[in-house]
C-alpha cells in the first residue's frame, strides 16, 4: 500500500490554477509532484451519527428609396478580439497517474452531476455525515470546499479535469474485491393513449391509496385497483417498470415524465429468463426486441400471463417535463446522462464520486464494448443493484440511449475519489 500523498502545498497551487481558468490564457501550470499510489481505506463503519428560438428572418420591405439616394459610408463592424484557447488542464498527479484511462476521459458529465448534488448539500448541516454507517465518506463540511468551487466553474472537459485533480484524491475501496458488475439503464419514451385499444391496452397505474392494494402481486392488479395514467403497449410498459421512470407521449404530442412512485414490495423475476427456461429463446437471443417479437406473436392473453410471472409491479406519477432534464434519481435530483450512477446505498452514500474502468458500448448494439474509464456520481439505486461493487450507468433518455444501455453488461474496476483533506486524514488513520 502506497503511503505518499501529494503535499497540501501542491494542492493549493492546483486550486490557484483552477480559479485562474478562463481569466488568463498564459497561466503557467505547476510541475507535477511526486507520484504516489492511491490510498486504501477501510470499508468498516467507525461511528453511529447519520427554446432554441430560431432567428427571425429579416423583414423584406418594398423599396421606397429615392432613385438617387445619398452615398453612405458603410459602418465598420465592431472589432472582436480573438478568443484565447481554453487552457489545458494541469498534468495528472498523485493517484490520478494510476488511473489508466484518466488522460483520455471526459469527466464533464460527472462535474454537472456533482454541481446538482452540491446545491442540495448546501442545505445540510456541516456536522452531518453523508452516511452515519459509512463515515469514511466524511461529513458535509469535508465536501464544502470542492462544492463551492464546483458551482463557480463553467463545465468543459478541461475545466472538469482540472477541478477533480485539484480537489480530489483517488483512493482504493477497503474491500478485497477490485471489480464488480456494471450495467446500464435509461429513461424510455413510449407512445401511450388515454383510452385502451387493441394495441395500447396495458395500463400504467398510479400508486393505490390503501396499503393492502399497494402490496398485491401483479396478477391481482388491474384498472380497478388504482387510477390509470395512460395505456401503452405491454412490452413498453413492462420495460418502463424495469427502468423505473421514463417519458410518456400521447397521440396529440403531449409529453409527461412518468416518475417512480413506488412498488408492491414483491420480488422481481426476469421474463427473459422465464422464456429461456421454457426453451422459447436462447440466452444469446434474449433482448428487449426478441421479447417484443415473442409478445406480438403470442397475443394479449399469453403476453399477460408471461408478464404475471414477474410479481413485482411499479407505480408511477406524472410530472411536467423540463427539456433536457433526466428523471429524478433516488437522491431526488435530475440524473445526468453518463454522469450519474445507480449504486447500493448500503455501501456508497449518494453523492459519492466513483471512477470505473471497464468496457462501454461505443454505439448501439455494441455488446463487446470498448475499454475505457469514466467518472460518475452516485445518485440513484435500483432493485437489482445490490452489492459492494455493483453499478448501473444512466445513459440518458430515449431510444438512442436505450440502444446502448441495453447492451451494457461488463465487469469494471472501481476507484473512489474523495476530497483531499478527507483522503489525507484517512491515510493517517490507516498508517
Amino acid at each position: 500500500m502506497g503511503r505518499i500523498i501529494p503535499p497540501i502545498l501542491n494542492k493549493l497551487v492546483f486550486v490557484s490554477v483552477l480559479l485562474a481558468l478562463g481569466a488568463c490564457a498564459t497561466t503557467k501550470t505547476p510541475a507535477p509532484p511526486p507520484e504516489s499510489v492511491p490510498v486504501i481505506i477501510s470499508g468498516a463503519p467507525i461511528a453511529e451519527p447519520e427554446p432554441d428560438v430560431e432567428p427571425k428572418p429579416e423583414l423584406e420591405l418594398p423599396d421606397h428609396s429615392p432613385e438617387m439616394a445619398p452615398e453612405i459610408e458603410p459602418a465598420m463592424p465592431p472589432v472582436v478580439p480573438p478568443q484565447p484557447p481554453e487552457p489545458p488542464p494541469p498534468p495528472a498527479h498523485s493517484g490520478f497517474s494510476h488511473l489508466t484511462y484518466w488522460q483520455d476521459a471526459d469527466p464533464s458529465p460527472a462535474l454537472m452531476a456533482l454541481q446538482k448534488n452540491c446545491r442540495l448539500w448546501d442545505k445540510r448541516a456541516d456536522d452531518r455525515w453523508l452516511s452515519s454507517k459509512l463515515p469514511q465518506f466524511g461529513q458535509y463540511r469535508d465536501w464544502r470546499q470542492p462544492c463551492q468551487a464546483a458551482q463557480k466553474i463553467t463545465v468543459t472537459k478541461n475545466n472538469a479535469i482540472s477541478f477533480f485533480q485539484t480537489f480530489f484524491e483517488p483512493v482504493q475501496p477497503g474491500n478485497k474485491a477490485t471489480t464488480g458488475l456494471l450495467t446500464g439503464y435509461y429513461a424510455p419514451e413510449l407512445p401511450v393513449r388515454r383510452i385502451a385499444n387493441r394495441e395500447f391496452y396495458e395500463p400504467i397505474l398510479a400508486k393505490p391509496v390503501d396499503t393492502k392494494t399497494q402490496n398485491l402481486p401483479r396478477k391481482d392488479l388491474s384498472v380497478r385497483s388504482a387510477k390509470v395514467l395512460a395505456y401503452g403497449k405491454p412490452i413498453d410498459v413492462f420495460f418502463l417498470q424495469i427502468q423505473g421512470s421514463g417519458q410518456i407521449r400521447f397521440k396529440d404530442g403531449t409529453v409527461y415524465r412518468a416518475a417512480f412512485a413506488g412498488h408492491n414490495s414483491k420480488p422481481y423475476t426476469s421474463i427473459g429468463r422465464v422464456l429461456i427456461k421454457r426453451g422459447e429463446m436462447t440466452k444469446d437471443e434474449a433482448s428487449k426486441n426478441s421479447i417484443e417479437s415473442w409478445m406480438e406473436k403470442a397475443g394479449p392473453k399469453r403476453t399477460k400471463a408471461l408478464m404475471n410471472e414477474n410479481a413485482r409491479y411499479v407505480f408511477f406519477k406524472t410530472e411536467h417535463l423540463v427539456p433536457g432534464e433526466g428523471p429524478k434519481g433516488a437522491i431526488g435530483i435530475p440524473l445526468t446522462a453518463m454522469g450519474s450512477l445507480a449504486v447500493d446505498s448500503k455501501h456508497y452514500p449518494y453523492g459519492s464520486v466513483i471512477w470505473v474502468e471497464g468496457k462501454f458500448p461505443a454505439k448501439a448494439g455494441d455488446y463487446k464494448g470498448v475499454q475505457s474509464g469514466k467518472l460518475f456520481v452516485a445518485q440513484d439505486t435500483g432493485g437489482a443493484i445490490k452489492g459492494y461493487m455493483r453499478g448501473d450507468v444512466f445513459f440518458g433518455s430515449g431510444s438512442k440511449a436505450g440502444a446502448k444501455a441495453g447492451v451494457m453488461k461488463h465487469q469494471a474496476k472501481w476507484t473512489l475519489l474523495l476530497p483531499v483533506e478527507l483522503a489525507l486524514r484517512l491515510k493517517k488513520d490507516v498508517s
